[in-house]
């Protein structure tokens, strides 16, 4: 008997196992820790949940649920860059979550709904249905494996961004030595995570108009 607890219910459990990747990481999410934080046992959980898989996903699926979708009124391609910023930053709130989603990709109604809407804006600025459709499964996963990079580095260590690690590497060469990591060094790496972020996905939407055609019948 839980007495006075609340019952146990699939949003219970999602929610259980969300508290347990925010404090601790992916290595945190199974069914006996998010049990534990329930005070249940985790074979209580398996009436709502099939397994640890099937609680990655909804976990994940949770996450993108809580993604805003982007201004009314903007151009398509500012709204696809708020899109996926939105993405990230949500990521980020999870420690290991992007880490996660690398492993497990995303097939939930919440998450599909976004690949949805990101495709919604890549078609209206012109491009054709299957050239939106690769763009927008690379555009995720450049959001995704960036963040994944960030996070790792955030639990390790906060000062080890990817500027830090290149200054560190840079830093006591003689600039002649690598003249172009020197110049980027003192100009390019000073750019903070959301900014270069950002500006790899605008520089990834300027590049469609230019890419070729992956598949010549267009839907």
């Amino acid at each position: 008997m839980r007495g006075d607890k609340a019952p146990l219910s699939r949003t219970a459990v999602i929610q259980a196992a969300l508290t347990c990747l925010r404090k601790d990481g992916p290595p945190a999410l199974t069914m006996r820790n998010v049990a534990g934080l329930l005070e249940t046992g985790a074979a209580s959980l398996y009436v709502y949940v099939s397994g640890q898989n099937e609680l990655h996903a909804l976990v994940l699926d949770s996450i993108a649920a809580e993604i805003p979708r982007p201004s009314v009124g903007a151009d398509p391609a500012s709204q696809l860059v708020e899109l996926l910023m939105g993405y990230a930053r949500h990521l980020f709130t999870y420690q290991g979550a992007a880490r996660l989603a690398l492993e497990n990709p995303s097939t939930g109604p919440s998450f599909l709904d976004l690949l949805e809407t990101a495709l919604s804006l890549l078609v209206a600025q012109g491009f054709t249905v299957n050239r939106a459709a690769l763009a927008a499964d690379a555009l995720f996963l450049l959001v995704t494996a960036t963040m994944a990079e960030q996070d790792a580095r955030r639990w390790d260590d906060p000062a080890r961004s990817v500027a830090n690690l290149y200054a560190a590497a840079v830093d006591g060469e003689e600039p002649s030595q690598r003249p172009f990591l020197s110049a980027a060094r003192r100009d390019a790496f000073k750019l903070g995570g959301e900014e270069r972020l950002e500006w790899m996905i605008r520089a990834f939407i300027a590049g469609l108009a230019t890419a070729p055609e992956p598949i010549k019948e267009d839907l």
